[in-house]
């Protein structure tokens, strides 16, 4: 398998030259909501619009979330706390409020699973608190371990860094200070 082709399995298809998925790295809840790609205003695509997609997603964060592969069957609960999530963030980070019903969805999926307060040694030797869920449930803890990374994405202090790219055609939500989510968005709000 070439290096092009290992690209496109993690990945999934290609836009504007790069991997579909190559702005993984922010927080969780901003993973998933970027899994809706706009197009133009009023046209999106939906990364996760089928179980291999959700596969190669799932695949893609499995440093952060494990294996998870289980959850390709459930499309339709992870599309909907994705929905929910996008619309919380999408909100807040243009200085509004998130929907009600949104709020709804994220804590649902939060409180439906119980959680366990773990203990961890970080890198320079430091010690500190981690809660996993506790459920036996791997969905409830998929699902809950996506919804309170927008809860604590929400109610911190990362949250004044949440901005939605200003580039044309792009929606991507990030956390920092510049205007859009890479230098190619930038090269086409310029030009």
């Amino acid at each position: 398998m070439t290096g092009e082709q290992g690209q496109m399995e993690r990945f999934g298809p290609t836009r504007r030259g790069g991997p579909v998925f190559r702005w993984l790295g922010e927080p969780l809840a901003i993973d998933l909501a970027n899994t809706v790609m706009v197009l133009r205003e009023g046209e999106e695509v939906d990364l996760l619009a089928t179980r291999d997609d959700l596969r190669r997603w799932l695949a893609a964060e499995r440093e952060r979330l494990g294996d998870c592969s289980f959850a390709v069957v459930h499309l339709a609960e992870i599309r909907a706390l994705r929905d929910a999530v996008r619309a919380a963030l999408s909100s807040v980070a243009t200085g509004g409020m998130p929907p009600s019903d949104a709020l709804e969805c994220v804590n649902a999926a939060s409180a439906d699973t119980p959680v366990a307060p773990q203990l961890e040694v970080g890198a320079g030797g430091e010690l500190r608190l981690d809660e996993r869920p506790a459920s036996p449930d791997p969905l409830g803890r998929l699902q809950a371990t996506l919804a309170r990374s927008a809860i604590s994405l929400l109610a911190g202090a990362e949250r004044q860094r949440l901005h939605v790219c200003d580039a044309p055609s792009c929606g991507m939500l990030f956390l920092g200070r510049r205007r859009w989510c890479c230098a190619a968005c930038g090269n086409r709000a310029r030009a």
